[in-house]
């Protein structure tokens, strides 16, 4: 069984790891300067994000990612193929 990693799943995920309200973590949120995710935060989200059927990207994918709308396209960039 294959399972489809979401959208509302990455939110999800990031605002039970940041200790936010959903509320806050939209598309265009950015990851450093309005959510405060630090490196050891995106490594957990990552692990959390790969149980749940999403895609880790390659580290110079991640680079490129300043938005939970963008992190979610490289998650699942490789899924979809």
């Amino acid at each position: 069984m294959t399972t489809q990693f979401t959208l509302h799943d990455l939110r999800h995920c990031l605002a039970d790891h940041l200790g936010r309200d959903l509320a806050e973590i939209g598309e265009q949120a950015r990851l450093v300067e309005d959510l405060g995710i630090d490196s050891l935060a995106m490594h957990a989200l990552l692990i959390e994000i790969e149980e749940l059927g999403g895609h880790i990207p390659e580290p110079d994918a991640l680079e490129r990612v300043c938005t939970v709308g963008e992190l979610f396209a490289a998650v699942v960039a490789d899924t979809v193929s």
